[in-house]
This record gives structure tokens, C-alpha cells and sequence, in this order.
């Protein structure tokens, strides 16, 4: 019993020694660091990136299928896959933002029919505006797209009704077309003959009228028609 004893008592000896040990060295790495160490306050301000307030990059894709919560994942999936081929998605790893959301109306059961999107630039979100509205979802579905700053404009529009705005009174303009018009109502038409071009006056009844053959440019000792002519589709002007 005597032997146990003085077997506890040295035991516990060695740890009281191994523990002023670990404290003896952790003194000894404190003076070691002795003036390392700075007297200033520490006040530390996170330098966070700046914020971005605008939503230029996102869209809002409308006409959307309503589908229940079973097919919500799958019909996400189908969306992002058709976006993602327009441009890069603002995918945030933090929050878990894939870079579309789609709203669910738990009361209803399913989709709002529209949903969320984001890109990295304007550029990509102004792109995918021009390529989506309009495109055929499926055989029940045309999708409809915006931008987000758009839908927020018309949310803060006042729910008033509608006045029809009076129309101005009527204010003939005149006819820009008047050059072309002949009081004989006759026609023209133009011909190319060897290295002349010429236009004349027709009514059907009478020879041609030479009306223009280029004589400007022949007293200038150019060609004004070097080798073929045509009128344009309204017979407003030859090229």
C-alpha cells in the first residue's frame, strides 16, 4: 500500500512539473515576443466591396408555366439551362443564388409564372432580353421579357383610371411626294441604250417624252449613269 502511494504522489509530481513545463515555455515564447507586439488599439473595419444598388444585369421572364412544387426543381432547371446559354449567371456560392429565382405561392400550390434572372453585366441582361421575349417555351407558352428596372417603375405607378388624352385637331401635312406627281398623270420610265441612260415621260397615247438624258453631267464631262439603273420600289428615286 505504501508503494501505491508513493507511486500516486510521484505521478502526480511529474504532471505538476510537466504542467509548470508548458507554462515555463509558454513565459519563455512571451518574452521571446516581447516587443513584437503593439501598443495601438486594435479597431478593425472590414473593407467590403462596394455594393452594387442597380439592377442593370437582372431581367424578369414572364408567361412562365405554373407548375406545383414536384416539378419546381425540374422546370428551374429547364430555365436556367435555356438563360445560361446567353450569357454568364451572377452566382453567389454565400447565399446559395444560382442566378435565377423562381417565385412559389404556397397558399396556391404553385409557380407565379414568372421568374428571376441575373446576369454578371447589362450587356448579358440587354442580350437576353432581345433573344427570350418572344420565344416559344412550348406549345402553350410564349415567354414575355423586361427588365427589372422597368418592373419596378410601373409598380410605383399610381392606380388611377385612365383618361383618354383629347386628340389634337387635324393638321394636313403637306406632300413630300408633290415632285413626283405629273399633272397629265403620265408615267416614266427609264432606258439604257450603249453607254446613255434616259428617262421619259409616257401616257400611252403619245410618243415618249424625253423628260432627263443627263445633260448636267455631259456639259461637266462626266457620266452620270456608268452602267446599270434602277428605280427604287415607290419610284421615289433611280439608283
Amino acid at each position: 500500500v505504501t508503494e501505491k502511494r508513493n507511486l500516486t504522489n510521484d505521478s502526480i509530481m511529474s504532471d505538476s512539473k510537466q504542467e509548470m513545463s508548458i507554462e515555463d515555455q509558454l513565459a519563455a515564447e512571451a518574452e521571446e515576443l516581447d516587443g513584437y507586439f503593439s501598443d495601438t488599439p486594435l479597431d478593425p473595419k472590414p473593407k467590403y466591396p462596394p455594393l452594387n444598388k442597380s439592377f442593370d444585369a437582372a431581367i424578369i421572364i414572364l408567361n412562365l408555366p405554373k407548375v406545383p412544387e414536384a416539378k419546381l426543381e425540374k422546370l428551374t432547371k429547364v430555365v436556367m439551362k435555356l438563360v445560361s446559354r446567353i450569357g454568364n449567371l451572377a452566382v453567389n456560392e454565400d447565399t446559395g443564388f444560382g442566378g435565377v429565382l423562381m417565385p412559389f405561392n404556397s397558399e396556391k400550390g404553385s409557380t407565379e409564372g414568372f421568374a428571376f434572372c441575373e446576369y454578371e453585366t447589362p450587356e448579358e441582361a440587354k442580350n437576353a432580353i432581345g433573344v427570350l421575349d418572344g420565344y416559344k417555351f412550348d406549345k402553350n407558352h410564349s415567354l414575355s421579357v423586361c427588365p427589372y428596372n422597368r418592373a419596378e417603375k410601373l409598380q410605383d405607378l399610381k392606380d388611377t383610371e385612365f383618361v383618354e388624352p383629347e386628340r389634337p385637331p387635324f393638321v394636313e401635312k403637306p406632300n413630300a411626294m408633290s415632285w413626283l406627281e405629273d399633272p397629265s398623270q403620265r408615267d416614266e420610265f427609264v432606258i439604257r441604250y450603249g453607254k446613255e441612260t434616259s428617262v421619259y415621260w409616257y401616257d400611252a397615247r403619245n410618243d415618249p417624252v424625253p423628260d432627263y438624258s443627263g445633260e448636267r453631267e455631259k456639259e461637266a464631262g462626266v457620266s452620270w449613269c456608268e452602267y446599270y439603273c434602277h428605280w427604287s420600289p415607290k419610284g421615289s428615286y433611280l439608283a
